[in-house]
């Protein structure tokens, strides 16, 4: 059980990277939980709390983990929260052939608080496609999914610089987000974002930068154009990609700028 639950907490730290002394104080309360299960009554009842404690220490691990997300590096955060989802799936079949239809209410409330963790995630964050090639992308042309809470792009032509936000869904389904064709990653990020391709002293763009909605730009020019608002499709036509592509080329400083946050993603 020790080497079992130590390469367990060793898995789920490189997924979430939670801090040390609350994911100890996990591990003791649910290592606690893993020796008194020793003591149980060796009927196939007990037998049945016996096998379930794997699992339901990984649920609640999950649960913890999912609730330290924030901590974890942005581009990292996607990955953590597809592992949480695996495991969750794995520990929930592996408790169904343990009890079947018939798994007490203290089973059913972990189960149930590990589906709401993972439903959470998706809530608390923003879910943003970023460009991760190493050169200059054009951004090309992207489905609209069924309507959602919010969708922004950046309009079709527009040169994408490495690193940078190309789109962002609120409210959406991340199964369908995932079918789409996608030129970038995805990332959770704590908030939605806008893209100022700002000006210099010449009227040339010469640097992006990356804010929340709530920042404005007087030398920006905002690159992610809503396409969708509180589930409605909006229906204002988007400049041609040619003349899109043909005003940045006429006023961009050099081929690649330097992409610069202001937030903390």
């Amino acid at each position: 059980m020790k080497a079992g639950l130590m390469a367990q907490s060793t898995f789920m730290t490189d997924a979430f990277q939670p801090e040390f002394v609350s994911w100890a104080a996990l591990l003791g309360r649910w290592m606690d939980f893993a020796r008194a299960s020793a003591a149980l009554p060796r009927t196939p009842e007990g037998d049945q709390w016996r096998s379930s404690v794997s699992p339901m220490i990984t649920l609640q691990a999950v649960t913890f983990a999912l609730s330290e997300l924030e901590q974890v590096d942005a581009a990292e955060r996607m990955l953590g929260w597809d592992r949480g989802e695996m495991l969750c799936e794995e520990a929930i079949e592996q408790l169904d052939q343990i009890w079947g239809p018939a798994a007490p209410p203290e089973i059913i409330e972990v189960v149930e608080q590990a589906e709401a963790a993972l439903g959470h995630v998706l809530e608390r964050f923003s879910l943003v496609l970023i460009q991760a090639s190493s050169e200059v992308m054009i951004m090309p042309a992207m489905e609209i999914v069924e309507p959602v809470g919010s969708c922004t792009l950046a309009a079709v032509g527009t040169p994408i610089m490495p690193g940078a936000p190309m789109a962002w869904w609120s409210d959406v389904d991340l199964d369908q987000i995932r079918a789409l064709q996608l030129p970038g990653v995805l990332q959770l990020l704590q908030c939605p974002v806008q893209v100022w391709r700002c000006r210099n002293e010449l009227e040339q763009f010469s640097e992006d930068v990356v804010t929340d909605l709530d920042t404005e730009r007087e030398d920006g020019l905002p690159l992610l154009v809503p396409r969708v608002l509180e589930g409605m499709l909006l229906s204002d036509p988007m400049p041609d990609s040619r003349d899109v592509m043909a005003f940045h080329e006429r006023f961009m400083q050099g081929p690649c700028l330097p992409v610069r946050w202001m937030i903390n993603p």
